[in-house]
């Protein structure tokens, strides 16, 4: 067994996590090609869900999108009505991204599907939690 952080047989920490992250994300994207998603819409979808709407910095915080990315994702998501921009009524300055009802529709139907698939990897309970730390 090797210490935590260091390459044992060849496979690092790092490695594991991107193949494994990978995988996942492959996964994900089949059943996301499906309903017209691609993985960056989904997360700010999943982002802006049950959220009365976020600003793109906190977007880009949530789904680790550069700011170009982002770009284009949200304005895709808004020239197909999943998603409305919208100036903060506490700050003019600031635009924040909603979900429309379609929006809200599509990520309805899609997380239980997305559901379907992350239950079908059968993670344990624990590894999750240690996952979820890592990305805190």
């Amino acid at each position: 067994m090797g210490t935590r952080g260091v390459t044992t047989a060849g496979t690092s920490l790092t490695g594991s996590l991107t193949r494994a992250a990978r995988a996942v994300a492959a996964r994900v994207e089949q059943v996301l090609a499906k309903e017209g998603l691609t993985l960056d819409q989904w997360l700010v979808l999943d982002a802006l869900s049950g959220k009365g709407g976020l600003a793109m910095a906190d977007l880009a915080d949530r789904t680790l999108a550069t700011a170009p990315t982002l770009t284009r994702v949200v304005d895709k998501l808004v020239t197909t009505a999943q998603a409305y921009r919208e100036v903060d009524a506490a700050d003019r300055r600031r635009v924040l991204v909603h979900l429309s009802a379609r929006g809200r529709a599509t990520y309805r139907r899609v997380a239980a599907k997305v559901a379907e698939v992350e239950a079908g990897l059968d993670v344990p309970d624990d590894v999750l939690t240690a996952l979820r730390e890592l990305g805190a």
